[in-house]
């Protein structure tokens, strides 16, 4: 998200920033002799660091792991450090090392401990998590030797001849780690004086102090634990006296854990870290934090050193702008990634695809599908939501392609029908929900009449030709998620819902060519409702249909892609919003906006390039330019191109023709996504419904290149370019060709790099388009298509249990279809809503207003079932109402003549009620009617979003 701002916060700010853009709005000719000639960028910066291993076809991050995992010095910590005083956080506000759920959201290096603004899911109370202050004397960082790296951060603090390096982390599972050594310099013995206190840890004995807090927008009860080596509580605070001899070395400790029921490991680690040494405790983390990477992330080898530490720099973006709280309810209950943790901190549904494009390369489905599992259980059943657990950024509908990147999630990991059963369902809610909410002439097309709709603000420059309605180009969202949603109910052999959603997608492909395109300009042109004419004013966004694969392949529709080949318009750096003819145009008029670029626009230029050159060849968009939009991409990253400060800012502007004067305020942002690019496009890998393997790449002249340990469906995929015809061997000991390996063997080598799809069944290669030499291929026996793999990882069963599928059993559901009633049904909810087999967060039935202390739900099966166990999924209204809140307590009754009877020996999980998902196991009964009595929670009500009834 650009400029205009939906939050306050957001629009004072930019405020400043869109005088500054419109003053330094460039002429046109100006603009076009900047980038008509554009070449490639130049990297500068100290030498990328290597690997410590050679290539190996096996699994390379465990081998890169594995030779360091006996220290704590590891590749990834030195790849991505940055030491001093780094010129895009010039003041040590940012804390590159976080937990699931708590970092710093500012950070401030000068003062002991975790010192500024500490945040669990959001700022707490805008705080330090805790502070540390050594008296007598005054201490200084000294700047030029703080380092920091991914999993931690060093300082060191000066007075007099007291030394004191501080080495600083927060673990997994949210606990706040300072280490010291403070060392004597003098010529005497001093003794000094150590107090730690923390504004959310005031009361205690002994060596620890304790807190209750409730989390950001009461989300969640924070119970705070700080402690100390030889420290004890006095005066609300740790203290701890030591004396340092001449010439010595004392070490000291801190450990504040943010404990929470629905993280147990937040305790369990706040203990192991309270008794470890220092010593202990930097290991133990260390390692546990780089053994993620060898565990999670493919490798990746590129003849570009400046690209290949960017992949690493944007995995490293993608955990840290992750949020794994686990809380219970309908708000933050998957693993999810979020806009800009430094930023709007929410999961923002316009670029929740575009990190699901990245996300879904990760060894574990875990993070991809959390990711379309937590949008679609928020949305009510329909067009897709921000997360409702932070409304103020920003509770709308923006552009997406959820479904779409959703589909090539499951295209990679695969799993039970249940899965591609939710995702369908998620699909088709939020395409139809999009046309019912947005196309109010009901012409199958969108739309929008302000440009956040779009994501890009002020700089999507159609909204100022006229005010009112425009039918949107971006509607291919809409076609490309019904098609998606098909494709799901294609997985699950609902071919009515298949033929029901192609046809959604075939009425919305139709209205985009009939409607938008313009004959006369020869390219689609948003459309102006009440005036019913084209609007000559365009963006990059009107080539999304190009990008889905919407338009049709013929000469007369692929002449649109020829603005591609003048700068003056479409410039391939800066990759702008708008066109630059047209955003000229509108300033001329007296509409300038902005003219911001960033990330998100380079990612849908991927996209428009991607699709181009396999589904619209033409002399327009070229290999060429592909790369060089690769090339400025990665440029942009860096701070001056200088390859030791990559920040992937929110957004740039004022680029002068050869600088970017204006970097935003929002640090290691992810609006937006290139990894995807490399393991797709330059690599080649197209995600498939069967269980071939196709390899379909874009040739940017790279003699070598590799991704290894692809975890695709059950297998492990590999594949490595090493170029037979420039006589140099590039990875010793691996055949040359362009070559796949399944599991660490190879599969097939051919000697150019051409498309091809290599069969696991019979070991064929087919080539399509350009021919090559197959110099090897063999038959592998079990690699899977999506539908056949089964997804068994405690975490990902446990999500998609949360999202109502049992990925353990194939059980019926004794609830579908039968009849439920309630003591009381609160308005705006019905009982069916809590039996419609989904629990998102509407439709749902709950007893809000009932004057009981305790309510009923009855599902009546219609004649005698047997049953043990029952999955309840409670509603919970939080941040938006006080309305519903767990019970405090359940029962699963049944009745027993005209006796309604407790199950017996019900066992719960948890045992305390909890928002969501609860399960109940019981000795077996055959009943025909069972209800849910529940207490309502003091000052709440009880409500049910699903109940599912099993005889397991």
């Amino acid at each position: 998200m650009l400029v205009y701002a939906r939050s306050r916060s957001r629009s004072l700010v930019m405020v400043a920033i869109l005088c500054l853009v419109a003053s330094a709005l460039v002429a046109p000719g100006r603009q076009a002799s900047a980038a008509q000639t554009i070449g490639y960028p130049t990297f500068s910066g100290p030498a990328v660091p290597a690997p410590p291993v050679a290539y190996n076809t096996g699994n390379m991050m465990q081998a890169v792991y594995d030779s360091e995992s006996s220290g704590t010095n590891f590749w990834i910590d030195r790849l991505l450090s940055r030491s001093g005083s780094d010129p895009s956080d010039a003041d040590g506000g940012i804390l590159m090392t976080r937990g699931r759920a708590l970092f710093m959201k500012t950070h401030n290096p000068g003062t002991l401990g975790f010192a500024g603004n500490v945040a669990y899911i959001e700022s707490i109370s805008n705080q330090s998590a805790f502070t540390v202050a050594i008296t007598p004397g005054t201490f200084t960082e000294q700047v030029s030797q703080r380092w920091q790296a991914p999993s931690y951060f060093k300082s060191v603090h000066t007075s007099g001849s007291v030394r004191v390096e501080q080495t600083k982390f927060i673990t997994q599972n949210n606990v706040a780690v300072a280490n010291f050594s403070i060392t004597n310099s003098g010529t005497s013995a001093t003794t000094l004086q150590l107090r730690a206190t923390s504004p959310y840890a005031t009361s205690g004995s002994g060596n620890e102090l304790t807190g209750s807090r409730s989390a950001f927008n009461n989300l969640t009860t924070l119970s705070p634990r700080l402690s100390g080596d030889g420290f004890t509580v006095t005066s609300g605070g740790l203290n701890r006296s030591v004396t340092v001899g001449a010439g010595a070395t004392v070490t000291a400790k801190v450990v504040m854990g943010f404990v929470t029921n629905e993280i147990p490991e937040s305790l369990t680690e706040y203990n192991a870290y309270k008794g470890y040494t220092n010593a202990t405790a930097f290991a133990t983390h260390v390692r546990a934090y780089n053994l993620w990477w060898a565990q999670n992330i493919p490798y990746f080898d590129s003849p570009e050193p400046a690209i290949k530490k960017n992949y690493y720099y944007r995995w490293w973006l993608m955990r840290f702008n992750n949020l794994d709280a686990n809380l219970p309810g309908q708000t933050y209950q998957f693993p999810t990634s979020v806009e800009g943790a430094l930023g709007y901190n929410n999961a923002i549904v316009l670029t929740q695809p575009m990190h699901i494009d990245d996300l879904k390369y990760l060894r574990t489905p875990l993070y991809a599908y959390g990711d379309w599992l937590s949008v679609g259980q928020v949305s009510k059943g329909g067009r897709f939501l921000d997360n409702p657990g932070d409304p103020a950024n920003w509770s709308n509908s923006y552009t997406q392609y959820i479904g779409e990147a959703a589909w090539r999630s499951y295209q990679i990991h695969g799993g039970q029908p249940g899965i591609a059963a939710n995702l369908a369902k998620y699909a088709e809610g939020d395409a139809k929900g999009q046309l019912s909410f947005y196309d109010h002439d009901n012409n199958g097309l969108i739309e929008y009449d302000w440009g956040a709709l779009t994501g890009n603000d002020a700089d999507a420059v159609s909204f100022h030709w006229r005010s009112g309605n425009l039918d949107r180009t971006e509607s291919a969202y809409v076609y490309s998620g019904a098609l998606a949603a098909a494709q799901a109910y294609d997985a699950i052999g609902n071919t009515t819902k298949a033929a029901e959603m192609r046809t959604l997608a075939t009425r919305v492909q139709n209205a985009v060519v009939n409607v938008l395109w313009n004959p006369t300009a020869r390219v689609l042109q948003h459309r102006h409702v009440s005036t019913n004419t084209l609007d000559p004013w365009k963006e990059i966004n009107n080539f999304y249909p190009y990008a889905v694969g919407l338009m049709p392949n013929t000469a007369t529709y692929r002449e649109a892609l020829r603005l591609f080949t003048d700068p003056a318009e479409y410039p391939v750096f800066p990759f702008y919003t708008a066109n630059q003819k047209d955003k000229a145009a509108a300033a001329a008029a007296g509409n300038p906006g902005s003219n911001n670029f960033s990330t998100i626009n380079s990612t849908v230029q991927f996209r428009l390039f991607s699709s181009a050159l396999r589904n619209y060849p033409s002399s327009y968009i070229t290999t060429t330019d592909y790369k060089k939009l690769l090339y400025w991409n990665t440029w942009a990253q860096y701070v001056g191109g200088n390859t030791q400060w990559p920040d992937a800012n929110e957004f740039w502007a004022n680029w002068n023709g050869s600088s970017i004067t204006y970097r935003s305020w929002i640090h290691h942002n992810i609006l937006g996504s290139s990894n995807w690019t490399l393991i797709e496009d330059v690599a080649g890998l197209r995600p498939r419904n069967d269980n071939k393997v196709e390899l379909s790449p874009i040739n940017i002249g790279w003699a070598n290149f590799a991704v290894n340990n692809i975890r695709y469906r059950n297998a492990d995929l590999s594949i490595v370019w090493d170029d037979p015809a420039d006589g140099v061997v590039k990875y010793p000991g691996v055949p040359q060709g362009y070559s796949i390996y399944i599991n660490g063997t190879r599969a097939a080598t051919v000697n150019q790099l051409v498309p091809f799809v290599w069969n696991p069944d019979t070991g064929a290669v087919t080539f399509s388009g350009t021919t090559g030499t197959v110099a090897f291929s063999t038959a592998i026996a079990g690699l899977r298509s999506p539908q056949q793999v089964v997804q068994s990882d405690a975490r990902v069963v446990d999500e998609l249990a949360k999202a109502g599928v049992d990925l353990t059993a194939n059980l019926t559901n004794l609830a579908q279809g039968a009849t439920v009633s309630a003591s009381y049904t609160g308005g705006g909810t019905s009982t069916g809503g809590a039996v419609d087999g989904y629990p998102v967060n509407e439709p749902y039935w709950g007893a809000g207003g009932s004057p009981n202390a305790q309510d009923w739900y009855e599902v009546n099966f219609g004649s005698a079932k047997t049953l043990d166990e029952v999955r309840l999924y409670f509603k919970d209204s939080r941040p938006a109402s006080a309305t519903y809140r767990p019970p405090s307590a359940y029962q699963i009754q049944y009745l027993n003549g005209s006796t309604w009877t407790n199950a017996a020996a019900q066992v719960k999980t948890p045992s305390t009620p909890q928002g969501n998902y609860n399960v109940v196991q019981f000795t077996p009964v055959s009943a025909q009617r069972v209800r849910v009595l529940m207490t309502n929670a003091s000052g709440a009500k009880s409500g049910l979003t699903e109940i599912k009834i099993y005889n397991r």
